[in-house]
């Protein structure tokens, strides 16, 4: 299984190096920054997405939980608080993440219900805040957007390499480290996307989660979290950030990027499934983290 994942990470690197030639050749090299400072929000969002999987606990609310992170961040900073409200943002985010996760493990409730339905009220909670009005953001000095995909670059890696050194054996601990822990990192891609654009909008935050979960399967994590590798996810993420970036630079309507990351999911799907049957995993003893709810 390994070797697949490490195969599979090297196609996807190949095909990263060749959209990354395509875009210099196609804009200056400032369209390349663009680029990561558009793929860090994003990135941390699948990072997210991908240790919740990796836990057995998906959670398809990580991008209602980024847009009502930067909401309730705008929402604050009007008041004066300046990045005080994105910390305090951020750790409600977490808490609540936290409290999805003692209810998904306390139930045995599968977690994708759990978190689907705390992402319709995050969406809720969005519109509320919002009041049909886009709320400015606005802090002394521009924060230089390439830092959050240095910052997603090193969450992304260390965290698949301390993942397979760590053994989670209680159901209550994986859901608690998943939930939670995607719920942090959707809250900072949140707080990284509202510094990006500088102002939070009542809008639907379903093509972020599409777009992680894309980024996610394409990078070779498994929805059943019996795969994953280390560097797939951020080639997935800048992948297809370079490709909606083309897109873009082509005036292509963003319906067909959104096209794109749906046939990215199916085809990703379909690809872990073979990879599965290809290089079946030995049997394991069932452990408490084996009977994961998911």
């Amino acid at each position: 299984m390994r070797v697949v994942v490490l195969v599979w990470e090297g196609l996807l690197g190949l095909a990263t190096i060749g959209m990354i030639v395509v875009a210099l050749l196609s804009a200056p090299s400032v369209h390349l920054v663009n680029v990561l400072a558009q793929a860090g929000p994003l990135g941390l969002v699948a990072t997210g997405l991908a240790l919740s999987f990796r836990a057995g606990t998906p959670n398809v609310a990580v991008g209602s939980i980024s847009a009502l992170t930067g909401m309730v961040t705008a929402s604050l900073a009007t008041q004066g608080l300046g990045w005080t409200a994105a910390i305090i943002a951020i750790v409600l985010a977490t808490v609540g993440g936290l409290v999805l996760g003692l209810f998904v493990a306390a139930l045995s409730a599968p977690a994708w219900a759990v978190t689907l339905g705390a992402a319709v009220a995050c969406e809720a909670m969005v519109v509320a805040i919002a009041d049909g009005q886009t709320i400015s953001f606005q802090l002394g000095g521009d924060f230089p957007g390439y830092l959050w995909f240095v910052l997603f670059v090193i969450v992304s890696l260390g965290g698949a390499l301390a993942w397979s050194a760590l053994r989670l054996k209680s159901v209550w601990l994986g859901a608690l480290v998943g939930l939670g822990g995607s719920s942090l990192l959707a809250a900072l891609g949140g707080v990284a996307l509202l510094t990006r654009l500088h102002a939070a909008s009542p809008i639907s935050s379903w093509t972020t989660t599409f777009t992680a979960l894309a980024a996610v399967l394409l990078g070779g994590i498994s929805v059943h979290g019996k795969r994953g590798g280390v560097a797939g996810t951020v080639l997935a993420v800048l992948f297809l950030s370079l490709v909606q970036g083309q897109l873009a630079l082509w005036g292509t309507p963003f319906w067909v990027f959104m096209l794109v990351t749906g046939a990215v999911i199916l085809a990703a799907l379909l690809a872990g499934r073979l990879a599965d049957l290809a290089a079946p995993e030995a049997p394991r003893p069932v452990t408490p983290e084996s009977r994961m709810p998911v």
